[in-house]
Order: structure tokens, then sequence, then C-alpha cells
């Protein structure tokens, strides 16, 4: 019997797509409010370390399950790396040097990465459909190019997103592979290395605490993308293929880019909207599955 939609990977992937959503109008209010785009990322990972590490210290089932959990630390400190410090370092600095729709786009166009990896490392199928999705991909992230060409500062702003985006495709892939599960406890390992990584950059520029509009944009930073985003991720790796988790949640760009247009007014021109769908083609062609086929019962 099949899972009902709201207990299934691409329920919880879909899910984390639109709390993800939210990064880039939060982020965009955070750097406005005078903090730099280290200290941003810092603080939404730290404050979100801090904020775990109170709920499991005080239940005692996460708590127990936090110290079983230290054995794994290697493998959590590497995922910590990709999935938390290369995420939030480069996306956090691209969203000061380019719009937020080009951003959110470059940075799930990556995942194709995942495609490849899980089909050589993982045994996941490629199929028809997920090479067209890829391909598709491809060619938006190349009309992206374009539109990057006629906007200030957005090939700096590409590099970051696209760095960004292959520290998070490594991180969905290698999930899988070390089969690292979900929950909270999880959650509290990695973003306890990724505060380590974090705060060598931020310390190293001079560390700054939040206050006013920042601190209110940071807090909704942790709570939406960084525990709510990554709770949701982890669970949709730990049900489904890491390939479909990558891929359904290259929706998140449609969440980012209503957001900006809607409370920024930030849009893309023809070229990057063009990019654009065809990144989403992609989307919904990976979703596609063939009808099976019925089978002959001999008498």
């Amino acid at each position: 019997m099949s899972k009902a939609f709201y207990r299934r990977a691409e329920f919880y992937a879909l899910t984390a797509a639109a709390l993800n959503g939210t990064l880039g109008v939060l982020t965009h209010f955070g750097l406005n409010a005078g903090f730099s785009h280290h200290q941003v990322a810092f603080w939404k990972c730290f404050i979100a370390f801090l904020i775990l590490m109170a709920y499991c210290m005080v239940k005692p089932s996460e708590r127990k399950t936090v110290f079983a959990l230290r054995h794994k630390s290697l493998q959590f400190a590497i995922l910590a790396f990709f999935g938390i410090f290369c995420l939030y370092f480069f996306e956090t600095w691209a969203f000061k040097e380019a719009p937020i729709p080009l951003v959110s786009f470059l940075v799930y166009a990556s995942g194709g990465i995942t495609l490849i990896l899980s089909s050589l490392f993982l045994g996941e199928r490629m199929g028809i459909n997920k090479c067209l999705s890829f391909g598709l991909i491809l060619i938006g992230v190349y009309c992206l190019f374009n539109f990057a060409g006629q906007t200030s500062g957005s090939y700096t702003g590409i590099v970051l997103a696209l760095l960004g985006g292959l520290g998070y495709a490594l991180f969905i892939f290698l999930s899988k592979l070390m089969n690292i599960g979900s929950g909270i406890s999880v959650l509290l390992w990695l973003f306890g290395f990724g505060s380590i990584y974090l705060a060598i950059p931020a310390i190293h520029e001079g560390l700054q605490f939040p206050s006013g509009i920042a601190l209110l944009m940071i807090m909704g930073l942790v709570l939406l993308p960084s525990i709510g985003g990554f709770y949701f991720t982890t669970k949709a790796v730990e049900e489904g293929e890491a390939s479909s988790v990558q891929i359904t949640e290259t929706s998140e760009p449609l969440f980012s880019t209503l957001l900006a247009f809607i409370i920024i007014g930030e849009t893309l021109d023809w070229i990057g909207t063009l990019g654009a769908l065809f990144i989403m083609s992609g989307l919904v062609v990976s979703i596609l599955k063939k009808p099976r086929q019925p089978q002959l019962i001999s008498s």
C-alpha cells in the first residue's frame, strides 16, 4: 500500500523547499540592517544550534540520542562542511552580490551533481526522465548566465551561488550514502560543526552581536530555512532517493522568486525568466513517473 502524500519523501522535500524559499528575503533585510554576510551566516547557524541544544537537554530521549550519535561525529563534521558551511557561507554572500531570484535558481541548478553521483554510487537509476531533467536544468543555467551579464555584480554572485549549491548537492548525496538519518539530534550535530566552521570568517572579520531588525531577520532564518528546512530535507533523504529529493527541492526558487517580487519587487528579465522556466520544466519532468505496464498472468 502506498504512503499518504504527507508521509512521502516528495512532501518532505516540497515542505523544505517552501521553508527555504524565505531565505532570500530574510537575508536581504538582514544585510540591509547593516549586518555583513559573514555575520548573518554564522549567527543563524549558531542560534539554531543553541535552540536545538536547549531542546535536547530538557528532553531525556533526545539527550540520549545525541550522545548515542557521537560515534558518527566524523560523518557529521564532513556533512556539516558541505551542507552548512558551504551553503551558508557562499549563498549568503551571493545574496549580497546578485538578485534573489538569480541566486535561488542557481543554487538548486547545481543539483545535477546529485543526479550523477546518485546514479554512480547509490545505484539509483537515471532513466530518461532524470536525463531530460538534467538537460533542461543545464539550459536554464545557461540562460541565467546570460541574464547575469546584464546585471551589475552578478558574475560574482553566480559563482558564489553555484559553489553554495554544489555544497548542498554533495550534502544530500553524502547524507544518503552515509545513511545519517534524520531528526532533531542529527540537526544538533550538523549545526554544532557548522557553527565552528562559520565562526572562523565571522571572528576574523570582527564578531558583531545582532540587534533590532537584524536580530528579527536572523530569528526568522533560524526557525524557517535553518531548523525547518534542514529537518524536512534530512527527513526526505531518509525516506526517498537522494536524486529525487534534490530535484523536488529545485522548486524552492519558485517560492523565493514570488516572495522577492511581492515584498522587494525583484524580478528576472525575459531571458532570466526563460532560464527559470527551463529549470522548473526539469523539475516537472523528473517527478513524472511512467505508468506500470500490466503483467500477464499465466494460467
